[in-house]
């Protein structure tokens, strides 16, 4: 990797450790990826010394040695010594270089050319290399969703063109990942997973995630899991009590619902999508989740709420694209039931799509238009917690509040809800 000449250095060069700016190549319209085209030869200073001292020497040295942590070199600092197994090359900052830097009996000092390939970049900088205009606007490669071994992109559409020498970069410079998909278009309408292609890797989407000290195995081309919601995920589950009933009414594989049953909540965990179901049930015994803590169902939104007839403290409603349309459920659920034991009001968490201007006023006119009463019908104020902006004029929200008992106890709506699940 080195190619070193024997000439004492007398002027400063351009080095590693100054050149902030420097960039491999640039490499537009690759739509194959050709490593070779990516080498550069860079002038360094460098302290020659005998291996036996570099350590000390190292020491003495202290802050002039080079630091260039943006380029992917091993080791960072000190390189063999091409000609001479027994010496070593110390890279040196360029603002430290002179003739006195060590004594002539410690070594001595001089320009070295260092030959940078493809390994020594970072995905951040070969992306900039090879995509037109990627320079200023480089945020959708800077990260990139991670599922156990698959890495998970949403390519632009200027970018599908270059999209398997993206997914070989990644794959390349993330050496514990196995798979790289792009997210499809195409959303599955019943149970609202997304379709996706392999770019890059082996076309397997069994995977584990590790989300708070719990493992979630999936098939994750057949179920939703999404791991920017791991804060919003212990968020919830910090606010529920031990003990409490929860029903998790579109739980996917569990990331409500684990964890608070590993809490000693008592849940009742509901998703039509068969595969979430069956891994669902994987992972409680995978993680030993004590099977009293935790119960599991594979129906309709509505028809899971409106055929459980316990005690309901918590229910969480993780369906942001359409979960607002099932909140009409909650209307007439109490009727025909005695006001006292198993009727406490329930707190509900639901979220919910909404625009950037005012997302939580809309949010809360949304819900407040979905259970058919006003905001005044509410004892404490429905709250709304901003989780996360989903597109430049979308914020995904989580709507909390407390059932209203003149919703929960609707004669007329129950009727008529009880008569449209009769007719299906």
């Amino acid at each position: 990797m080195v190619e070193s000449t024997l000439k004492r250095q007398r002027t400063r060069t351009r080095t590693l450790s100054t050149a902030s700016g420097l960039m491999p190549p640039v490499c537009n319209n690759m739509f194959q990826l050709d490593k070779n085209k990516f080498e550069i030869t860079v002038k360094c200073s460098a302290a020659e010394v005998p291996a036996t001292s570099c350590t000390t020497i190292l020491k003495k040295l202290n802050g002039a040695c080079s630091k260039f942590s943006h380029l992917q070199l091993k080791p960072k600092v000190v390189l063999p010594c091409e000609h001479d197994a027994s010496r070593r090359l110390i890279l040196l900052d360029e603002n430290h270089v002179s003739d006195e830097i060590i004594t002539a009996e410690e070594g001595i000092v001089k320009e070295i050319d260092i030959k940078l390939t493809y390994k020594n970049w970072s995905a951040s900088q070969i992306m900039r290399a090879i995509l037109p205009g990627s320079t200023n606007n480089n945020e959708f490669i800077s990260s990139f969703e991670v599922v156990g071994r698959i890495a998970h992109l949403n390519l632009r559409e200027c970018h599908q063109q270059y999209k398997y020498v993206i997914g070989q970069v990644i794959l390349d410079k993330n050496p514990y990942l196995k798979t790289v998909v792009n997210k499809l278009d195409t959303i599955h309408s019943q149970y609202r997973y997304f379709d996706m292609e392999v770019i890059a890797g082996e076309e397997n989407f069994i995977t584990t995630a590790v989300e708070h000290k719990i493992k979630y195995t999936m098939d994750y081309s057949k179920v939703y899991w999404n791991s920017k919601l791991s804060s919003e995920h212990k968020r919830i589950v910090d606010l529920i009590p031990s003990g409490a009933i929860v029903l998790d009414m579109f739980c996917g594989i569990g990331p409500f619902a684990l964890p608070l049953a590993k809490k000693k909540c008592n849940v009742h965990a509901n998703d039509l999508n068969p595969e979430s179901y069956r891994y669902l049930q994987n992972n409680i015994k995978l993680n030993k989740i004590p099977l009293q803590h935790i119960h599991c169902y594979k129906e309709d939104g509505r028809k899971f709420i409106r055929s459980y007839e316990g005690q309901i403290d918590f229910v969480i409603m993780n369906l942001p694209a359409s979960a607002v349309d099932f909140l009409d459920t909650f209307r007439g659920l109490y009727n025909g039931r005695e006001e006292g034991q198993g009727t406490g009001l329930p707190t509900v968490f639901c979220y919910h799509f909404t625009d950037m201007l005012t997302p939580k006023k809309n949010a809360i006119k949304t819900v407040c238009e979905k259970l058919g009463c006003s905001e005044a019908a509410f004892k404490t104020p429905p709250q709304v917690h901003l989780v996360r902006k989903t597109a430049p004029k979308t914020w995904m929200t989580c709507v909390e509040f407390i059932v209203p008992h003149s919703v929960l106890y609707n004669e007329q709506e129950g009727k008529r809800l009880k008569l449209a699940e009769e007719r299906t």
